[in-house]
């Protein structure tokens, strides 16, 4: 997309369930809300709830419906459209679990352009308390005009929820269909692209532009194609598959060419028995003629037109001769290009692989570290409401959070971990725990990142857990 304000419509085909709904809804406890609160990314905000509408039947504004769950509602359409179709064909249509029931369609734009719908000029407090905000007219007239563009798109039968949420950074709309084709059929993959990638890649360039069009008067600008300006990262899998597709065009046409090797020789076989034949018919010919004085005309004739067909036939080996020849040249280059992208695949595959082991070990440590926050903050919640895991989470990490000891214990963790990484001598003195840097472990010159990181920490835990049990982490 240029520098202009930003359209976004993106399409789940993630199955509907009765969590996924609730999240929709925003059928949330305080537990819940809770759990939204504390991440990091800070995305949600409890006290702009109350903003959140939804589009209903007929193009009405209303509160977001709580009492039924969207999968609920999802069910009962499915069920009314068996009906209309056996109404239609006399026959219940079977629904294979492999068919996606719904498509969940996200519906909004860039975060400046949706918010200043949503709020206008008002200043929303990142952290603070937003109950005093008001919802502007714009963000409904927005969600209606949507809601009337797609209603007029797929049918408005179709639409079984139509939520705004305004309580989040960036606003936007969840618009859960059903995809159910003019034709009575219900199938995801033909509302969203046909049975190849082009289709599929033709169908959703179709969407978009549909979509910049419905919100070009909100000052919302199409995306730049990425299939025509070509700015795509291409992942490891597309690359092999890329590598893959060339070398099986190679062997395709590989096969080819040994195809015209060898019509081209069993026909230069051919004419070359018919040159045989036709040099001793006509050497008999001339036998004949120096026999007998009679029908000597009529013997030069067959001579005469066997030697003119003895020419062609010579030409004729001289150009498939020739032909072979280029055609035995190009084969030995396509087995020579052929062979070396086999090896150079093979390279790049091995290469891959390696580089797929680590992003996958890499991968899986960001993964954890990104929930450790959560899974922590849940663990103290637990020990907090329950006295028996209180007690057995005694002497870990969940009690130094639990005791507010959890930034002592990372701070003198990472300077530990540091101090072992860079091969110091020594660090500060640490306290919390009583003892020096001179009780510090040490990493062992071909030890794990990771082995020495949990080394580290169970260290840290040890100098600031009361009794400085410091021999229960060294060891291990």
């Amino acid at each position: 997309m240029g520098k202009g304000k930003k359209a976004m419509l993106e399409v789940s085909k993630m199955k509907m369930t009765p969590a996924l709904g609730a999240e929709h809804q925003r059928k949330w406890d305080e537990s819940r809300w809770d759990c939204k609160l504390d991440d990091p990314e800070r995305n949600y905000d409890k006290s702009r709830a109350h903003l959140n509408f939804e589009v209903r039947k007929g193009g009405v504004i209303a509160p977001v419906d709580q009492l039924v769950c969207i999968k609920e509602k999802v069910d009962a359409r499915i069920v009314e459209w068996k009906a209309e179709r056996l109404a239609a064909t006399g026959k219940e249509p079977i629904v294979r679990s492999t068919q996606h029931l719904s498509v969940s369609l996200v519906i909004g734009g860039n975060s400046e352009r949706m918010n200043e719908l949503a709020f206008g000029n008002q200043v929303l407090q990142e952290r603070g308390n937003n109950a005093h905000i008001k919802r502007m007219p714009e963000i409904e007239q927005f969600a209606l005009d949507n809601y009337k563009a797609l209603a007029e798109r797929i049918g408005e039968k179709n639409i079984i929820s139509f939520i705004a949420h305004c309580d989040e950074k960036n606003c936007h709309i969840h618009a859960t269909i059903t995809p159910i084709l003019e034709d009575g059929r219900l199938s995801a993959k033909d509302m969203f692209g046909g049975g190849s990638l082009v289709a599929a890649r033709d169908k959703m360039r179709e969407w978009h532009d549909w979509y910049a069009a419905v919100n070009e008067k909100w000052g919302l600008e199409r995306g730049d194609d990425i299939h025509e300006t070509g700015a795509r990262h291409k992942s490891l899998e597309e690359h092999n598959r890329e590598l893959h597709r060339e070398n099986k065009s190679l062997e395709e046409e590989l096969e080819t060419k040994r195809r015209a090797v060898k019509g081209l020789t069993t026909m230069i076989e051919n004419l070359t028995r018919r040159q045989e034949e036709i040099q001793s018919q006509i050497a008999e010919l001339e036998a004949q003629q120096q026999e007998s004085d009679s029908n000597k005309e009529d013997i030069l004739r067959q001579i005469k037109f066997l030697n003119q067909t003895l020419t062609e036939i010579r030409i004729n080996l001289r150009e498939k001769r020739g032909k072979l020849d280029q055609v035995n040249q190009e084969l030995d280059s396509l087995k020579s290009t052929y062979n070396a992208k086999l090896k150079r695949l093979d390279a790049i595959m091995k290469k891959d692989n390696v580089m797929i082991n680590y992003i996958n070990r890499e991968a899986e440590i960001i993964l954890k570290a990104s929930i450790f926050d959560q899974v922590l903050y849940e663990a103290v919640k637990i020990c907090r409401e329950i006295p028996e895991a209180d007690a057995m989470a005694e002497d870990t990490f969940i009690d130094d959070r639990n005791n507010f000891r959890w930034k002592d214990v990372l701070s003198t963790g990472l300077r530990v971990f540091i101090a072992g990484i860079d091969g110091a001598t020594g660090v500060a003195q640490v306290s919390g725990g009583g003892g020096t840097s001179n009780d510090m472990p040490w990493r062992d010159k071909d030890e794990d990142f990771l082995d020495w990181a949990r080394r580290a920490m169970r260290y840290a835990h040890a100098k600031h857990y009361p009794g400085n049990r410091l021999k229960r982490s060294l060891s291990k």
